[in-house]
């Protein structure tokens, strides 16, 4: 008769992501997670086949909790909402947003991915259909580097808990420059 497992895979998956959010990805060996739930490597490979396959249900999970702030919306303009939902993101949940925005390089795939779930929700916005593409990456580039660094400066709690009044105020103010500046430019090269 085959050994009763020890642990269920909801029960590993909950430890690893609270490493996760902890320590980031790297942290995660089947040794560190053995020794956290104070048993053996052998339960965690009888729930996975890996610690890939681990590592990848965690950020899934990471980029729907992520996505969920993104897409909420907090104004009609979902432009708007993807920063004031990454800002919120970092205000709520700053052990993630720490493990998955402020790592080492080793980590530009991860960010890339949780950049392009933004990127794909700015898209939606409909007052944007009608521009050039250049024109819009180089002002989702624009509002993705002022958005990520309030978002850090929150995280960091360099700002204490802002409201999202407080952060929709900073991302208006400053998209309203950024999206100026991108016009002026876009006018001087289609001359």
């Amino acid at each position: 008769m085959p050994k009763k497992a020890i642990f269920k895979r909801e029960q590993i998956h909950e430890k690893a992501f609270e490493m996760f959010e902890k320590h980031g990805l790297d942290d995660i060996t089947a040794r560190n997670l053995a020794k956290t739930l104070n048993c053996s490597p052998a339960p965690i490979y009888s729930c996975y086949s890996s610690m890939d396959e681990l590592k990848n249900e965690l950020i899934e999970r990471a980029k729907q909790i992520f996505l969920d702030y993104v897409v909420k919306p907090e104004t009609d303009m979902v432009f708007l909402n993807s920063g004031i939902g990454l800002c919120a993101f970092a205000r709520e949940e700053k052990q993630l947003f720490k493990s998955i925005f402020l790592r080492d390089n080793s980590y530009g795939k991860l960010l890339k991915q949780f950049r392009d779930l933004v990127k794909i929700e700015m898209e939606k916005d409909e007052r944007f259909d009608n521009l050039p593409t250049e024109f819009k990456h180089e002002l989702f580039l624009d509002c993705w580097l002022f958005g990520h660094g309030l978002a850090t400066l929150i995280a960091t709690d360099y700002f204490k808990d802002p409201s999202n009044e407080f952060i929709k105020e900073k991302l208006l103010s400053t998209a309203a420059v950024m999206l100026y500046k991108r016009l002026d430019d876009f006018r001087a090269q289609n001359k």
